[in-house]
């Protein structure tokens, strides 16, 4: 199966419409199975397409430039999170080839409140892989150690969502620097949670943000805050950081990940 995730920081990047071409290229080109986005937004004053989605919202944008490279076979989910920046809707987003048996999107926080940016909703997918069904999760997680929400009862509602018999996957910006805070990430593990990166076969330094950012103010150096997490070990041929400038061009403050999983 291969994934991608991705923080987009829609309509928020210099040069936007090129670095979706990018996006929508590669995507073209790799075919990736599931695409998490996160930060996949939509101006507030634009007029709606349908109950939720504005003729804006970067996903359904992006599925106009893969229908334009001849790329059909994506379906899309999004929902809305919160309100970003004073007049976006900033939500997050799967697109996938594979059959879509339910959708689930919820907050995993204790905020639930359009207004306030510590509300995080989750979209989840049941989806079919050959014989097996499989629960994916695109996440954007609020920092570890904020006083008005805990990080690991966040991650803890998105890992007992579900039975846990099946696999999940857990995608996406989990706002926590394996690097600099390794007793966070470390926690976020033991929740009964493997990560990608190190089951990999193959794999790079892993690194998806080396400047300072939004959220990240006054930390600089490189940082490792975008990942594809297990609740079962599989074996995992690669990860490896994409949109980097190294691996394609940047699109976005973060870096993707893009993983190869055996099922």
């Amino acid at each position: 199966m291969k994934l991608l995730t991705v923080n987009v920081h829609a309509w928020l990047e210099e040069n936007q419409d090129q670095k979706l071409d990018i996006l929508a290229q590669t995507i073209a080109q790799k075919q990736y199975d599931v695409i998490a986005l996160q930060e996949v937004n939509q101006l507030m004053a634009n007029p709606l397409v349908t109950k939720d989605l504005r003729k804006d919202n970067y996903g359904l944008v992006l599925l106009e430039k893969l229908k334009e490279l001849g790329v059909v076979g994506y379906s899309y989910f999004w929902s809305n999170s919160h309100i970003g920046y004073d007049k976006y809707d900033e939500g997050i987003a799967f697109l996938t080839t594979l059959p879509v048996y339910e959708v689930d999107a919820f907050y995993c926080s204790q905020h639930q409140d359009l207004t306030s940016i510590l509300s995080r909703k989750i979209i989840g997918l049941t989806v079919a892989y050959g014989n097996e069904l499989i629960d994916l999760y695109s996440c954007h997680i609020n920092l570890p150690g904020h006083p008005e929400e805990d990080q690991l009862e966040n991650v803890r509602k998105i890992v007992n969502r579900t039975s846990q018999e099946r696999l999940k996957i857990l995608m996406g910006d989990f706002n926590t620097d394996a690097l600099s805070d390794p007793q966070a990430y470390q926690a976020i593990k033991n929740l009964g949670l493997y990560d990608s990166y190190d089951l990999a076969v193959e794999k790079d330094s892993g690194i998806t943000v080396e400047k300072a950012i939004d959220g990240w103010a006054g930390h600089s150096q490189e940082k490792r805050l975008d990942y594809v997490f297990l609740n079962q070990e599989r074996q995992v041929q690669s990860s490896r950081v994409i949109f980097n400038g190294d691996n394609l061009p940047v699109i976005s403050d973060h870096f993707g990940v893009e993983v190869n999983v055996s099922i």
